[in-house]
């Protein structure tokens, strides 16, 4: 095997992404003191280059310019050369895209490159940039010599001057808490804005590219349960059907794509996030839980299957994302050509499939085809006077084989890094999902995920991001702490036992004292964090929620849980914080709104199920609970002397089984209903939720 030819400091990492850049001939930095000291010592500027391992643009800039010896050779004398991967520390990358987009007048995305003083200020920013400028793009060449010219020359002291300025001005504006308290018709006029933004031919946001926002549509959910809204209802099921319907849903394996580039769903960008892919398993449970249309419920299954077969490491946690491209092609992998079908599947047999799927001579994507499915498979059965079902199993097999030869092509690269926040929100939906379909594996996944991060990624009372190859790194950002703190209360209520509880209320706990502003919200990093030169509160929704609204559901989770004030209070900081955002643009906050909606809810429930010594009914009132679409509960399942529950919950002390049957209570803070022990009478009860 041929030696590389080149290798740099990246070799030493654990990232795939890093990894991908170890035999570069740039003479890459990580993100760490040596680069630091090493630009001030040598008083030269830093290229801080940021990306991710299925960032498609990234490779294309990697192969043109970053394996380009000339041109790392310009870099390397002008520059010291730091790559970061911005999943391992996304408050440095959220602060760099920021100062980037008040560069670039809101215009960023990945690759994201800055260049920085040695005292990490920016005063350049781009994304994107081919080796020379062509197409009205600047080109790194010309780049390097502008910089360099612009550095050991009178001018850089007007550009230090303006790099100084710039954080200033964000220091400034940062905010961190208000006074005001958001009002309840906040969540009405969103509703308004969203629904005349919506493409309601396809779902989605009108225009393209068109995001899966999963948590988007269990706002519109939540909004149309307590309203009976059924514009709000309708749209989420419009979008949910079309976007399976689509080539962004990988028909043979499950699973979401990141984006579509058009309106119809049809072209995915075809990397595979996980985080997606758990917003939206929770989409389509909810969806399931409120109409009970079956489709829903087999999408969500479909989703976990796809993470359990495919994105699950042996010891339990979740990993992070596929790539796009395989075999040098984005989306190869994928895509199809209709000889290639007919041949696996028999010329006659694969009639009923071409035709399913919209496969074509032609092709819908570069002369091969993503399979679709332009119609309902009811409707295409009824269409060609087909037996549904006997359908629906032929297309099964089918889709099996296709998937069996599939398996044989050489497979995009897996990210196999375990990101705990992107694990927490993947526990939430699998706890969620297992309970509501009554399936123990689901269960079983989550809590397999949430003791891999026990015992890999909290170590001493400090919560670490990312694992990969034996290695913890990077204290916890807000997000790892309330997206896992999201998933283990979910865990506790699906009775996989105290623990989970208790660990939550250390986690809240380490927030509170760590991360919380006096009064205010919560920054993105802990008070230890180095190298950061502003701390920041953020608050707007992107591919993922807020964390500060993530937390906000929580304090109020477990305020339904302990009764604890303390819980609502730090909650309310949070909403006074946000408030001046949701007057400028709400849609942008929506998972504020999923927690304000809470909040506003005076009949949250909190339902006490306490067993008698047998444990009787103890799974079936819980799938009653969680078949039922009720948003704002919160669960205790409490057994005959458990002292361990009862001394961190004393109120539930009282609430026992009836004439020696498993009761459920159902409290609204504090306040709780005539108790009911019989199942008729539990299940009517829990319909009128």
């Amino acid at each position: 095997m041929q030696q590389p030819r080149y290798t740099n400091r990246l070799i030493h990492e654990k990232s795939p992404y890093l990894l991908q850049h170890a035999h570069n001939p740039v003479d890459w930095y990580p993100w760490g003191e040596e680069a630091f000291n090493t630009a001030k010592e040598n008083d030269k500027p830093i290229l801080l280059s940021i990306g991710y391992s299925t960032c498609h643009w990234c490779h294309v800039m990697e192969k043109e310019s970053f394996e380009d010896p000339e041109i790392a050779e310009m870099l390397n004398e002008t520059f010291i050369n730091i790559k970061i991967d911005r999943e391992e520390l996304p408050e440095v990358d959220s602060l760099y895209m920021e100062f980037a987009q008040s560069m670039m007048s809101g215009a960023a995305g990945w690759p994201l490159n800055v260049i920085l003083t040695p005292s990490l200020e920016p005063f350049f920013a781009a994304t994107y940039m081919p080796p020379t400028s062509k197409h009205g793009l600047m080109g790194i060449s010309e780049l390097v010599q502008r910089i360099r010219h612009i550095w050991w020359s009178d001018d850089r002291k007007k550009i230090l001057s303006q790099a100084e300025r710039i954080v200033e001005v964000f220091q400034d504006n940062a905010h961190t808490k208000g006074i005001d308290f958001p009002k309840k018709d906040v969540i009405d006029s969103t509703i308004d804005i969203l629904l005349k933004l919506a493409d309601p031919v396809y779902g989605g946001m009108k225009g393209v590219p068109k995001f899966p926002i999963g948590y988007q549509y269990n706002f519109l959910l939540r909004f149309a349960k307590t309203t009976g809204d059924g514009r709000s209802f309708f749209f989420v099921q419009r979008t949910l059907d079309m976007m399976h319907r689509g080539g962004i849903f990988d028909h043979l394996a499950g699973g979401f794509s990141r984006y579509s580039v058009d309106e119809h769903w049809l072209i995915p960008h075809f990397e595979k996030m996980l985080y997606d892919n758990a917003l939206l398993i929770f989409s389509y449970l909810e969806t399931w839980q409120a109409g009970k249309q079956p489709l829903y419920k087999k999408v969500a299954q479909e989703i976990i299957e796809y993470i359990l077969t495919t994105m699950t490491n042996s010891l339990g946690g979740f990993y992070s994302a596929e790539d796009a491209d395989s075999e040098g092609k984005e989306g190869y992998y994928y895509t199809w050509e209709e000889e290639e079908i007919k041949k696996i599947l028999g010329q006659e047999e694969s009639e009923f499939f071409v035709e399913y799927y919209g496969v074509t001579h032609e092709g819908n994507f570069e002369g091969r085809n993503i399979l679709n499915t332009p119609v309902p498979l009811p409707e295409f059965a009824s269409h060609k006077g087909a037996d549904f079902h006997a359908l629906e199993e032929l297309l099964t097999l089918q889709k099996q084989a296709l998937l069996e030869e599939r398996g044989t092509r050489v497979k995009p690269i897996k990210d196999d890094k375990i990101i705990t926040a992107w694990n927490g929100l993947t526990i939430f939906s699998l706890a969620e999902a297992g309970r509501a379909f009554g399936e123990e594996r689901y269960l079983q996944a989550a809590e397999n995920s949430a003791q891999f991060i026990y015992k890999y990624l909290w170590k001493e009372g400090i919560l670490y991001r990312r694992w990969r190859d034996n290695e913890p790194r990077y204290q916890g950002s807000l997000d790892d702490y309330a997206y896992l703190i999201h998933g283990l209360i979910s865990l506790f209520e699906a009775d996989r036992g105290v623990f989970y509880l208790k660990w939550a209320l250390a986690l809240t706990n380490i927030l509170q004292n760590e991360f919380k502003e006096e009064n205010g919200a919560y920054f993105s990093s802990g008070k230890e964090h180095q190298h950061l030169l502003i701390r920041r509160c953020l608050f707007a929704d992107g591919a993922e929620p807020s964390a500060n609204a993530v937390h906000a559901e929580n304090l109020i989770r477990l305020y339904q849980i302990t009764l604890n004030p303390n819980y609502l209070e730090q909650a309310e900081d949070i909403f006074k914080a946000v408030n001046k955002y949701l007057d400028v643009y709400s849609p942008g906050y929506c998972y504020h709104l999923i927690a304000l909606q809470r909040y506003y809810n005076t009949r949250m429930p909190t339902f006490i199920i306490a067993l008698n010594e047998k444990e009787d009914n103890k799974d079936r009132i819980l799938q009653l609970i969680y078949q039922n679409f009720i948003p704002h509960k919160a669960i205790i399942v409490k057994r005959v002397q458990d002292e361990e529950l009862t001394s961190l919950l004393p109120y539930i002390r009282d609430k026992v089984p009836i004439d020696g049957k498993t009761t459920l209570y159902t409290c609204y803070q504090g306040v709780c209903l005539k108790p009911l022990s019989n199942l008729e009478e539990i299940s009517k009860a829990l319909e009128k939720q």
